[in-house]
């Protein structure tokens, strides 16, 4: 849904930052940039709905000709041993997580709306592939939780 990557754009000031930083870095070029949500996991792990996400680092992932950068963090692309892009679907449309192993084993996902920026560009080899978003146990029981408090509530009103 392209109004969607509009809409978290527009909130999260993806061209601003887009402007900003070309400013201040004239020497990189920008080829991605996009609203992010970025978490760091321990080893290359599956991507699903879990509490990470919760307190996840909100900013934009910007794809230049040397690095990527999201908020704090800056990782170079000659330090990047693998990436992913991983296309999944969502209750709102269609989505992607960016799945990145540096060589010194740290790992990150940033999951962000689709934007074909990231397949076309030719500086950060990715393999693309098709997920399926999974749910962790904390993510069913919030679920099964506010479904609960819904009808309680509904319930309570109708008295």
């Amino acid at each position: 849904m392209e109004i969607l990557k509009k809409i978290t754009d527009f909130i999260y000031g993806t061209r601003q930052v887009r402007e900003k930083y070309s400013s201040d870095n004239p020497n990189e070029k920008i080829l991605a940039a996009d609203a992010s949500k970025g978490i760091m996991t321990k080893g290359n792990t599956e991507i699903k709905r879990d509490f990470g996400w919760v307190n996840s680092q909100r900013a934009v992932v910007l794809l230049t000709d040397k690095r990527i950068k999201c908020g704090k963090w800056d990782i170079p692309l000659d330090n990047i041993s693998s990436a992913q892009l991983v296309k999944i679907n969502t209750t709102f449309g269609s989505g992607q997580v960016l799945k990145i192993t540096t060589k010194d084993q740290n790992n990150f996902q940033f999951g962000m709306q689709m934007n074909r920026e990231w397949i076309e560009q030719s500086v950060l080899p990715l393999t693309l592939e098709k997920g399926k978003l999974k749910f962790s146990l904390f993510s069913i029981a919030i679920r099964i939780f506010l479904v609960g408090y819904f009808i309680y509530w509904i319930i309570e009103k109708m008295k």
